[in-house]
């Protein structure tokens, strides 16, 4: 069997030439200096880092939740319970990395020689 004449090569379209550089965008009322308001939150790192926490903790928690209201009452769909299960999942793997960053962080500022 002469396979052959049955293979047919499909090319790629062409889309042009690869784009120059980016231009900067118009700049509006955007001089000056950035500083602390209250409007923009106003948080310390460490604040801001206790409130994601938190919520991450509050997320974890939800699919133990929804799990048992399921058993209980049998009110709450399975699929709602997989989908808290994901966001959980999301939630520890973001941690887990950001511990992780914020530890290496540490770590190059100790060894630093001054």
């Amino acid at each position: 069997m002469d396979f052959g004449s049955q293979l047919q090569i499909q090319t790629m379209p062409s889309y042009g030439k690869i784009p120059g550089l980016p231009t900067n965008p118009a700049h509006n009322g955007l001089e000056g200096h950035v500083t602390k308001t209250e409007g923009a939150g106003g948080k310390s790192f460490g604040e801001t880092i206790g409130v994601l926490l938190n919520r991450a903790n509050d997320t974890m928690a939800q699919p133990e939740k929804l799990s048992i209201e399921a058993v209980q009452t049998g009110n709450v769909d399975i699929h709602e319970v997989m989908i808290a299960l994901g966001k959980s999942e999301v939630a520890f793997k973001l941690i887990t990395s950001v511990s992780q960053k914020v530890i290496g962080a540490f770590d190059k500022l100790t060894s630093l020689q001054v």
